[in-house]
């Protein structure tokens, strides 16, 4: 079995990139690809952070009855092909990419051969079927050397567990493995045509030794206990040097030049606490994309098991990001919206129209704060920080003869806006700093009415960014740029544009509720 690429490779590659990131003598175009876990946006983002054009497809995941979750990685990079041709061709020939930034949804897992080719489907984060095969299930004694050395427990459905999924259901990929990565990995190993992560990328595959910043490797005895080959994964590069340039099949597909530059990939979370400014223990972020996280950086490693919290080596120099993964955000308004509302059945209700977004935050501004008494747990596959829990499942109470379809719409934004005033107080106890103010972004963050409602229920200030949906996307471009020297690290906040601030108007509507939502928490029947 072949490895990604030797060390002697690893650093020839290193040492003919480390010349790129002064190639240009003026800021380039950034391309942003951002793949997320419900589709694919790609951007032309200027020298200041200014989106310039943008294209997005959606992806399609096939959930089976066993806990299966499985994506199509060539599905991906056809959709990548497309929207990179269609948002350069939206922004014109002045506005041409120099420069290749990717960042992805994580702790899902691509096997790969050596030029980043799929060999088999995508096992993605929700996918459950690994529990069983982990080779650490139930292993609490290696828990404390986990958490010393790497930052995280084993989980159900960490990497480890999907590597096992793919063992098990698709053994032919073994013969010619390069290696398991991340899905960000595997785009840009796809882009230049070799395999690498780097010391974020590579966190989720839970073998790494995370306690010095500037030396992060994969550590021999959480390897032997996960039963898995370092020849099985991908080299670790330095996150602040370009891989090299595409390959000429890559510049065809992308319709961008042969002399593009390609930066390592980073995971959505950090790349979208960047975009909200959140470099620093004092400003915190809240980011509403399918899930809801909440983030910022601090300056060494630590974790709170109790309360889902941890930290990732992040590819700003020297700085760890804060894992706040808060649970479901915008999905949980989807699944109402397209599920409940506009479900294709027997009632007749689909298909949604293309306001139905727009529709639900009318119906849920027209109730007061407080839904009527509604409320809605937004546990859908279980609860994460403050309060891991995989066994909780989510739902409305509090329904009444009175209670309409705007009822059940308003409590789904307060939910997740209680969920996050839960996090609030452990939060700024881990990072060191009280939180008083929130900046808002992804596609959640565009619904005014959730913003308002966040600062209630948090009782702070919110701040929510301007253009919210492509914060993810943006981040990765001012970090590429910052990577490759054109601005400096913490210019990035004050590079980026604040929308509307929001202060909270009905906050004593929500202690109580937070309170009901606590005790329902602990007294929802497990799976």
């Amino acid at each position: 079995m072949a490895a990604a690429f030797d060390e002697v490779e690893a650093k020839t590659i290193g040492i003919l990139t480390s010349s790129f990131g002064r190639m240009t003598t003026s800021a380039p175009y950034v391309l942003a690809i951002d793949l997320g876990t419900t589709a694919v946006k790609v951007c032309v983002i200027d020298p200041s952070g200014g989106v310039v054009a943008s294209a997005s497809d959606v992806h399609t995941t096939v959930y089976s009855t066993d806990g299966g979750a499985e994506q199509d990685a060539d599905a991906w990079w056809a959709s990548i092909g497309r929207c990179a041709r269609d948002a350069i061709a939206k922004a014109g020939p002045g506005a041409a990419p120099g420069v290749i930034a990717v960042t992805s949804q994580f702790m899902s897992v691509v096997a790969v051969d050596r030029r980043g080719l799929p060999l088999a489907p995508v096992i993605m984060w929700t996918d459950r079927r690994g529990e069983m095969l982990h080779p650490l299930n139930e292993r609490y004694d290696v828990w404390e050397q986990w958490l010393d050395v790497h930052g995280l427990i084993p989980l159900p459905a960490d990497d480890v567990a999907h590597i096992y999924v793919l063992r098990d259901r698709y053994p032919d990929h073994v013969e010619r493995l390069a290696a398991y990565v991340e899905p960000s990995d595997a785009i840009t190993a796809r882009l230049v045509g070799h395999v690498s992560a780097t010391a974020s990328t590579a966190f989720p595959l839970m073998c790494t030794d995370n306690r010095d910043w500037n030396n992060v490797g994969y550590h021999d005895e959480l390897l032997a206990h996960c039963g898995l080959d370092r020849s099985v994964l991908p080299v670790i590069v330095a996150a602040e040097l370009p891989l090299g340039t595409v390959t000429a099949d890559t510049a065809a597909h992308l319709g961008v030049a042969v002399t593009t530059i390609v930066l390592p990939a980073t995971v959505d979370s950090i790349t979208s606490a960047i975009g909200c400014g959140a470099l620093t223990p004092d400003r915190t972020a809240f980011v509403i994309g399918t899930t809801a996280v909440m983030a910022t950086h601090v300056a060494s490693k630590s974790n709170d098991l109790g309360h889902g919290l941890s930290t990732i080596p992040s590819p700003l120099p020297g700085r760890y990001f804060v894992m706040a993964e808060n649970g479901m955000g915008g999905k949980a308004l989807d699944l109402f919206v397209n599920q409940v509302v506009y479900g294709e059945d027997a009632f007749g209700g689909g298909p949604a129209p293309a306001d139905a977004y727009e529709r639900a935050a009318r119906a849920a501004a027209s109730v007061p704060p407080g839904a009527g008494g509604v409320q809605f747990m937004p546990w859908l596959v279980g609860s994460i920080a403050p309060a891991p829990d995989d066994d909780v499942r989510g739902g409305f109470f509090g329904v009444s003869l009175a209670t309409t379809r705007a009822h059940l719409a308003r409590a789904v934004y307060e939910g997740v806006a209680l969920n996050a005033a839960w996090l609030l107080g452990p939060f700024g106890d881990f990072v060191g700093a009280p939180v008083r103010e929130i900046t808002i972004g992804g596609g959640g963050a565009r619904a005014d009415l959730w913003a308002q409602i966040l600062a209630d229920a948090c009782n702070v200030s919110v701040h929510q960014i301007e253009d919210p949906a492509h914060t993810n996307a943006r981040g990765a471009a001012l970090l590429a740029l910052a990577q490759l020297g054109h601005i400096n690290y913490d210019d990035i906040p004050a590079m980026l544009r604040v929308r509307r601030s929001y202060e909270p108007a009905n906050a004593s509507v929500y202690p109580a509720m937070l309170e009901r939502l606590q005790h329902a928490h602990a007294g929802v029947p497990r799976s």
